[in-house]
């Protein structure tokens, strides 16, 4: 395939899909933002309140969302409901955050895929509305065969062939990793890898799922709670100013607070400043967001990650951006085109020359692993995590500070197994664990464990699925459109290809699409 072009290939597989009719309907229907009404005048998802006059929110202090999602009222409110056209009644039908699965069955409502209607405004307006199933089908009208197979160079009869195998094979699963899903449109082509499992049922059922193969993907399995502690964030954001020096503290105690106002690196690209454009539309738009906004880097430190590899349209970073920062340090295990293009390289031990333990996890199976090399550094090198905290000792020294060395206390004392210890106190998944059994084998092979899903093997959403317990988004379902503004304004509301900047001999950033429903 061309570099670039997946998303182009996703979508071309779910227009079979749909012109097939080899979806699942009822899941469809219950699992899937594709039965929510869309006003085609806004865009935006159309609200009981529009068009109920008097309409108040139900209350669903007992429902998933609250009780265990965290939903506050602020934020519930803010969400508000949606609405269905309902066949059994012909008629328009609101439905809340909770209403997924088996609690929309016993609401008595079969949500409409198909079909364009006309709903009266509180207003007295008349506004056209249509399931967003059947907006998508109008969207992926530019996504037939003829075309997908231009855009991705892949031959016609497999992308038939992989649809007809998704639509008739169960379970299904698709995993992506540090390639496609770190593209110039990164998000969108996140978002469709799950459109076929979506259409097809293959989202919460064993074996089926997509997942995200990323550097930092075991990070999100150590999940802190208020019962448990931080989790994750106690490991990487404990409070430089208070850290905790008791070796047997349980995690759970452990005060975390980040000091680092975040950079987004994708931006890197457009030269480390803001993304400022003057629109025929909407005027002077600072498209980079308050939320990361950059300023001139003066030093570029990374750990065990290729940004350059990973970067998009790297021909400007190299050229353009890099020569400008100051210091660049890679701390790796290989020469990477990163160590290339870094003024100073710090060479780490690779896995099985770990002389402290270190611990991990994956984001497609329940194994929790804790381990230290096997055999003797090759070469004059050390552990990651030993590098930063003696880089961090050294400046202490220099500023005459013991709280830089304190801060990294039991790496350098060589007992890491107390900052391990803690991040299994302090996680959903571990807590209960202790490392010296782990160690000891008392689960099976020394050194390895289950980390604790309700299910194995291990199946995320499994319990929405089974359950009928809302998906963790804004619907509480699978979600194939976002309605927020800047989204729409972005043509981005559907799914949509992009064109990249890397190898194409077309218009980067164009927005393949003829979709009336999509408005930049």
């Amino acid at each position: 395939m061309r570099p670039n072009s997946d998303t182009a290939l996703l979508l071309g597989l779910s227009r079979i899909l749909i012109d097939e009719k080899w979806y699942d309907a009822p899941y469809v229907k219950r699992f899937t933002d594709l039965s929510l009404l869309v006003r085609t005048d806004t865009l935006k998802r159309l609200k009981p309140e529009e068009i109920i006059p008097g309409y108040t929110q139900p209350d669903i202090s007992r429902g998933a969302s609250m009780t265990r999602h965290g939903l506050t009222p602020e934020y519930r409110k803010r969400v508000g409901d949606f609405v269905v056209w309902d066949a059994r009644t012909n008629a328009p039908r609101a439905i809340t955050r909770d209403d997924v699965g088996d609690r929309l069955t016993e609401k008595g409502i079969d949500p409409v895929l198909e079909g364009r209607f006309t709903a009266k405004t509180v207003d007295g307006k008349s506004v056209e509305v249509m399931p967003l199933f059947e907006a998508y089908k109008i969207h992926l009208k530019d996504y037939d065969l003829d075309t997908v197979h231009e855009i991705t160079h892949a031959p016609k009869e497999l992308i038939r062939r992989l649809a007809r195998d998704i639509a008739t094979i169960k379970p299904v699963a698709i995993h992506i990793g540090e390639g496609i899903n770190h593209w110039f449109h990164a998000t969108l082509v996140n978002r469709a890898a799950y459109l076929p499992l979506m259409l097809t049922g293959n989202v919460g059922v064993m074996g089926s799922g997509c997942h995200t193969w990323a550097g930092n993907y075991k990070a999100a399995l150590f999940q802190g709670s208020e019962e448990t502690g931080p989790g994750f964030k106690g490991w990487v954001a404990e409070d430089p100013f208070n850290p905790n020096l008791d070796p047997a503290a349980d995690g759970k105690t452990i005060r975390e607070r980040g000091y680092a106002y975040e950079e987004e690196v994708g931006y890197w690209a457009h030269g480390d400043k803001p993304l400022i454009v003057d629109t025929p539309r909407y005027g002077r738009k600072v498209f980079t967001g308050t939320t990361h906004m950059p300023t001139p880097t003066k030093v570029m430190w990374v750990t065990n990650v290729n940004l350059i590899n990973n970067a998009k349209w790297v021909y400007e970073l190299i050229k353009n951006v890099n020569p400008n920062v100051e210091l660049i340090i890679s701390t790796d295990i290989e020469m990477t085109a990163s160590c290339e293009y870094s003024d100073i390289v710090l060479a780490a031990n690779s896995w099985v020359e770990m002389e402290r333990y270190e611990v991990t996890a994956s984001c497609s199976n329940p194994f929790l692993q804790i381990w230290k090399g096997g055999i003797k550094p090759v070469y004059d090198t050390r552990d990651d995590q030993l590098i930063l905290a003696q880089m961090a000792a050294k400046l202490g020294e220099l500023l005459n500070d013991r709280r830089f060395a304190d801060y990294w206390k039991f790496s350098l004392e060589g007992k890491t197994e107390v900052y391990i210890q803690r991040l299994l106190d302090s996680s959903t998944t571990a807590r209960g664990y202790k490392v010296s059994d782990i160690l000891a084998g008392k689960y099976g092979e020394p050194g390895v464990a289950l980390m604790l899903f309700r299910t194995y093997p291990r199946e995320p959403f499994w319990e929405q699925v089974t359950e009928s317990l809302p998906f963790y988004t804004p619907t509480g379902r699978l979600q194939a459109y976002n309605d927020e503004p800047e989204i729409i304004q972005y043509g981005e509301n559907f799914i949509v290809h992009r064109e990249g900047p890397e190898a194409t001999p077309y218009l980067p950033n164009a927005i393949v699409s003829t979709n009336p429903l999509i408005r930049p």
